[in-house]
C-alpha cells in the first residue's frame, strides 16, 4: 500500500510539473517515461524486498498482488487529481489542448501523424474520470507485468545463485 501511494505522488507531482510547464497542453511525454520508469523499479525493489523478508511465501500470486495493487492506488490517485484539475482548478484545460490538436492537424509539419492526433483528441474528449479509471486500469496492467518480470528474474537469478 505504501508503494503505491508513494507511486500515486509521484504520478501527482510529475502531473503538476506538466501542467504548471504547459507540458499537458503540448502533449510532452518525457516525464511520463520518468514515471514508467520510477514504476517499473519500485515494483521490482518490492518484490525483490518481498523475498528477502518471506522468502517461504515468495510466489507469483503473492507478487501479482505487489503489483496491481501499487497500479490500483497510484492509478486512483492521479484519477483523483485529474479529476480535481479539469473539473475544479482548470475546467477549461480539454479545450486547451483540443486546440493544440486542431493546431497540429492544421499545420501539416507535426512530428506526429494524423491517426495519433485524431486518437489523443478522442481520448481528451473523454471525462476526466473516464481517462482516470483508463489510466488506473493501464497501471494495474503494468504492475502485474512488472510483478511478473520481477519475479521471474528473481527466482532465476535464486537458481543460479544454489549452483
Amino acid at each position: 500500500m505504501l508503494l503505491g501511494t508513494i507511486l500515486g505522488i509521484v504520478v501527482i507531482s510529475i502531473g503538476i510539473i506538466r501542467y504548471k510547464t504547459g507540458m499537458i497542453v503540448r502533449n510532452e511525454q518525457s516525464l511520463n517515461y520518468v514515471y514508467w520508469t520510477i514504476f517499473a523499479l519500485s515494483v521490482f525493489f518490492a518484490v525483490s524486498r518481498f523475498r528477502k523478508l518471506d522468502p517461504s511465501s515468495f510466489s507469483l500470486r503473492q507478487t501479482l498482488k505487489i503489483g496491481i495493487l501499487a497500479g490500483l492506488l497510484s492509478g486512483a490517485l492521479y484519477t483523483l487529481y485529474i479529476i480535481i484539475l479539469n473539473n475544479y482548478i482548470v475546467p477549461d484545460l480539454s479545450s486547451q489542448v483540443l486546440e493544440y490538436y486542431r493546431q497540429e492537424l492544421a499545420s501539416n509539419s507535426s512530428e506526429f501523424s494524423k491517426e495519433d492526433i485524431l486518437d489523443s483528441m478522442a481520448v481528451t474528449k473523454l471525462n476526466p474520470a473516464i481517462r482516470g479509471f483508463i489510466y488506473m486500469f493501464v497501471c494495474m496492467a503494468f504492475g502485474t507485468l512488472y510483478a511478473v518480470l520481477s519475479t521471474i528474474v528473481l527466482k532465476r537469478l535464486h537458481i543460479f545463485r544454489i549452483k
